[in-house]
């Protein structure tokens, strides 16, 4: 079994116990969820209570989350804290790859989206440069713009919006932040200069405000309240617009949600993508943008 697919099936038993809320599952029931109904099935035509033993120190060790026996009942979570974010998303890849490989025979019954990111390649390199504080250059080429234009920077962070990768670098001549796509990044040299980060930025929250890929620094982040159409509504509530997001009104005729962020022209052009489904109620200035393109958008009477 490969090594991802053998990481993969202690996440899944990880993630089966955590979904039960600390009921205790029999062994029987938990080899029966794996090999029904998650990729490990077709790698293994079975799985026994030695190997789940194995797998139960091995879960302590990798996530630091113990799996304990009830007498005559089965197994359960010590810790019943969901995963942290970034080794959810990594399982959840894992997960994608390995249903992507599917028998040639299964291909007609799923499409995956034939768009790939570009700018791939350059993930690493921008990576390694980060952690070591390495200035790179690179031709970057703008989508409104004929001619590529060189730029010497520090990168900083690399960031995912709606699947294009970005890198956000500090600019070495002036110090000023700058996000870049890696689709519009050309001849990457990572060069002998080092660098060091702007003084009080921290990675982790630099984006914690922020709706896509711009962080204004000459403004404050705001409550914005939606009111969506039910339907609508409901899909914002199954994939959260922000992490900020919370739910102020639910009912049969609308849904309102609040989100603390920047006034961005990501969010604006998010909002303008749910047509009529969607109003803004705070603050005024969007709101009153939003209403005007609607009536641009419709043309004259």
């Amino acid at each position: 079994m490969p090594a991802r697919a053998h990481l993969l099936r202690q996440f899944h038993i990880v993630q089966r116990l955590q979904a039960v809320r600390g009921r205790a599952l029999p062994f029987d029931e938990i080899r029966r969820y794996l090999l029904e109904e998650t990729a490990v099935g077709d790698y293994e035509g079975g799985y026994e209570l030695r190997t789940f033993q194995r797998d139960k120190q091995e879960i302590i060790d990798l996530f630091g989350i113990t799996i304990r026996a009830r007498k005559n009942e089965g197994y359960y979570l010590a810790e019943t804290e969901p995963l942290p974010a970034d080794q959810q998303r990594l399982f959840e890849a894992f997960e994608l790859q390995e249903f992507l490989r599917l028998p040639q025979a299964l291909g007609p019954f799923v499409q995956a989206e034939a768009r790939r990111p570009l700018g791939l390649q350059y993930l690493r390199p921008l990576l390694r440069a980060a952690q070591a504080g390495q200035v790179v250059e690179f031709q970057y080429q703008k989508h409104w713009e004929e001619q590529a234009e060189t730029r010497t920077v520090g990168p900083l962070l690399l960031k995912e919006f709606r699947g294009r990768w970005y890198v956000l670098a500090a600019m070495v001549w002036s110090g000023r932040l700058a996000c870049f796509g890696l689709d519009r990044i050309q001849d990457l040299q990572l060069t002998a200069a080092t660098f060091s980060p702007p003084a009080g930025f921290d990675a982790t929250t630099y984006y914690a405000d922020a709706f896509g890929i711009t962080r204004p620094h000459d403004a404050a982040p705001q409550e914005v309240v939606l009111c969506f159409a039910p339907t609508q509504g409901r899909y914002a509530l199954s994939y959260p617009l922000h992490a900020s997001q919370q739910v102020l009104v639910q009912n049969e005729e609308e849904i309102q949600l609040a989100l603390w962020v920047y006034d961005t022209h990501d969010l604006r052009m998010e909002l303008l993508s749910y047509g009529p489904e969607v109003q803004v109620l705070a603050p005024p200035a969007l709101r009153d943008w939003l209403h005007a393109q609607h009536a641009e958008a419709a043309g004259p009477a």
